[in-house]
C-alpha cells in the first residue's frame, strides 16, 4: 500500500516529467525509461549452495525500482546460505521493512555484512541476519523515522502521529535483535546514533567483526582460479560500487560516526540523559 506521503513524491516526479515533456519529448521519454538498480543478486562463483546480495545504493532506487523486484528475485534463490552485503545510506522505510521480512522468511541461512555503511533503512535490513557482521571501519546508524508534510496544523499533527508509530515499530525491531526496551531504543534513535563495529556489537545490533578466512591449501592453480572468479563477479557490480553516497542531504543530524556522540549503552540509565544533553548542546 502506498501512503499519502509516498504518493505525493510520486506525483511530484510525474509533474516534473510532464514539464520536461513540454520542452523535450525525447529527453522525457529517456528519463522515464531509466531504472537505477540499487541491488544485485548472484550466485557465488563455483558454489551453487551460496548466493550474494549487494545492496549498495539508496534502497528503493531513484526512479521507481521498489522492493517488489528484490523480493521476487530473492524468493527464486534455492540456496542454503545468502550473504547480504550492505553499503547504503538507507531509503524507503516500507521497502526496507519488506526486504527485512523477506530475508527473515527465506529458508537459507542469512548473513548480513556491513561493508561500509548501513544507515537508516539499511540498518533495518541488517537486522534480518542470522548473523550480523561488520567490516573494520564500517558504520551502522539508527534514527527516528523521517518524513515531509505540506498542509495545516492538523496535517502536521497527523504526520507526527504517523512518524511516532513508525519509530515505535522500528524500535521494536532493534529490541527484538538486541534486547532492552522500546523506550531505550527510541532514545537512541532520537539522538541519531552512529556506531563503529565494536560499538554496534556492544549494543547487541551486530555479532562480530568479519575475519577473512584462510585460503584453502589446495595448490596454487586452484587459488588463482578462485581469485579470477572473484574479480569477475566484482566487475559485474562495478556500477553499484562506484556510486557515491551523500548523507548530508537526507535530514540526518550528523555526517558519520566521527561527528556524532558516542552510542549510549543501557548499562547506566544516566547515559541516555547525558547523550541527549550532549546532542542538544551541539545544535
Amino acid at each position: 500500500m502506498i501512503n499519502k506521503h509516498t504518493r505525493a513524491l510520486l506525483d511530484f516526479k510525474s509533474k516534473l516529467f510532464d514539464r520536461v515533456q513540454l520542452r523535450n519529448a525525447d529527453l522525457a521519454h529517456a528519463l522515464r525509461d531509466i531504472r537505477l538498480d540499487w541491488y544485485r543478486i548472484s550466485n557465488v562463483a563455483e558454489d551453487e549452495e551460496k548466493a550474494e546480495v549487494f545492496i549498495y545504493d539508496e534502497i528503493g532506487g531513484s526512479f521507481g525500482v521498489d522492493a517488489t523486484e528484490f523480493v521476487t528475485e530473492l524468493k527464486a534463490l534455492d540456496v542454503k546460505e545468502i550473504t547480504v552485503r550492505i553499503n547504503s545510506p538507507g531509503g524507503s522505510l516500507f521497502d526496507s521493512i519488506a526486504i527485512h521480512n523477506a530475508l527473515v522468511q527465506h529458508k537459507a541461512k542469512i548473513i548480513t555484512r556491513i561493508d561500509a555503511l548501513a544507515a537508516s533503512g539499511a540498518s533495518i535490513i541488517a537486522m534480518a541476519g542470522d548473523e550480523v557482521e561488520m567490516m573494520n571501519g564500517s558504520q551502522l546508524m539508527i534514527h527516528d523515522a523521517l518524513g515531509f508534510e505540506l498542509g495545516n496544523a492538523a496535517a502536521f499533527e497527523a504526520m507526527a502521529r504517523f512518524l511516532n508509530l513508525q519509530s515505535d515499530n522500528i524500535a521494536d525491531m532493534y529490541k527484538a535483535r538486541a534486547g532492552g526496551t522500546r523506550e531505550e531504543w527510541r532514545s537512541r534513535m532520537l539522538a541519531e546514533t552512529w556506531m563503529f563495529a565494536d560499538e554496534a556489537i556492544e549494543l547487541g545490533l551486530a555479532d562480530k567483526v568479519y575475519v577473512k578466512p584462510a585460503p584453502p591449501d589446495d595448490g596454487e592453480e586452484e587459488i588463482v582460479t578462485e581469485v579470477e572468479n572473484t574479480v569477475s563477479e566484482e566487475l559485474d557490480i562495478s556500477a553499484l560500487i562506484i556510486r557515491p553516497h551523500r548523507v548530508d542531504n537526507r535530514g540526518f543530524k550528523y555526517a558519520g560516526r566521527e561527528d556524532a556522540p558516542s552510542p549510549v549503552n543501557s548499562s547506566d540509565p544516566w547515559n541516555e540523559v547525558r547523550a541527549l544533553v550532549a546532542t542538544w548542546k551541539e545544535r
